[in-house]
């Protein structure tokens, strides 16, 4: 057994309606299963780089609204006090 059997790719029908031609070639892979399954590990590589960039950019984006939060919590745990002040 190869590696690459243990990977869950996308449907034939999926991935010759979403892989782009330079990806897919169908003139080539339709006819040769073994191209074909080179294509489609292919594709899937480029999926997957493509989730893992969006990820990293998600991450960058939690953290600053994390950053964010933290701060407006700082301000309002330091709002109490000067209410306090101006009350008295």
């Amino acid at each position: 057994r190869s590696k690459h059997e243990e990977i869950e790719l996308v449907s034939l029908e999926e991935f010759y309606r979403e892989a782009p031609a330079e990806i897919s070639r169908p003139a080539i892979t339709l006819s040769e299963p073994h191209q074909q399954t080179l294509a489609r590990l292919d594709w899937e590589l480029e999926q997957r780089k493509r989730l893992a960039e969006k990820y990293k950019e998600c991450l960058t984006s939690k953290e600053k609204i994390l950053k964010e939060i933290e701060v407006k919590k700082e301000y309002l745990s330091s709002l109490q006090p000067r209410l306090n002040s101006i009350m008295q």
